[in-house]
Parts: C-alpha cells; structure tokens; sequence
C-alpha cells in the first residue's frame, strides 16, 4: 500500500509557531527555544507530513542536547527556496556517524536502548523520506559537544 500524499497550500510560519508553542509545553523547560519564523511563509505540502518532519526534528534537538541549553528554530524563505532549520548545543555527532544517520534503525548512541529513549532509529529515515517527498532535501551538520543543525529545503513553486 502506498501512502497517498494530500498536497494542499499550507501557512508553514503558522503551522511551525504551533508546533513550537506544544514543544516547549511538553519538553525540559531548562532548554530555551530561540525562534526565528519568518511569516505567512506558504507551501503546497501534506500538513500531517511536514508536521512531523518538524516535531520529529525539533523533540530530537531537545531529547540530545545539554541539560541547560537551547534550541534555536528557523523558517525563511530565500532565492526561490524555503529552509526550515533546527539547531541544538547537544552533544553532537561524529564526523563518522553523520552520513549513517539517515539509515532506518540507525542509531549514533549504541549505549541507548529502545527503552530508555523510546526510540528505534527509524525518526531521521523518515525525515529523510518526507522531504524526498516533497522533492526536497534534508542535510546535518555538528560538531561533537558543541551541537548540531538539521535543515530541510524545498522550492517555494513546488
């Protein structure tokens, strides 16, 4: 069965403000999240997918970063494309893990069981797939202790 995408034009300022308001109701409050949202930023997407494109990457920098520490959020729109990035002061991840993270049940942290973050791997190959479903592209940078920066692109005529 394949999945039916349901593409309608969607608010993404709106649609991430929100999601960013119920993140920071749910997660560590020593955490601070820094927003820069540009508005009325619009795309023709499936809501339900980038939604949780967002939360998936937004949760994972709360869920990997520092205990007292910051996740910075950004939607703009720049030369025909819009770029969503989620930046965290986590821990961070080496320069050879960072091209595995997108395989399915990949994890950096051998140490972390399913248990203990109730999570199998599987967040960033969906992410991953998401965003080639929306003829986009998603993209890590980080450096160990210091954090990392996902980011998602699409072209706003999509």
């Amino acid at each position: 069965q394949t999945l039916k995408l349901q593409f309608e034009n969607t608010d993404l300022s709106e649609l991430l403000s929100f999601i960013c308001d119920e993140q920071e109701q749910i997660q560590n409050e020593n955490i601070k999240l820094e927003r820069n949202i540009q508005d009325e930023i619009y795309a023709n997407v499936d809501r339900v997918l980038i939604s949780r494109l967002f939360v998936n990457l937004i949760s994972n920098a709360y869920k990997y970063n520092k205990k007292v520490g910051k996740v910075i959020v950004s939607l703009c729109e720049k030369n025909g494309k819009i770029i969503f990035s989620v930046t965290d002061t986590g821990i961070g991840i080496s320069p050879e893990d960072l091209p595995k993270i997108w395989e399915r049940f990949y994890q950096v942290d051998k140490s972390r069981s399913y248990a203990e973050n109730g999570s199998c791997g599987l967040g960033l190959s969906m992410v991953k797939w998401i965003a080639n479903a929306h003829n986009g592209t998603v993209s890590a940078k980080s450096k160990v202790g210091i954090g990392s920066t996902f980011s998602f692109e699409i072209n706003t005529n999509f």
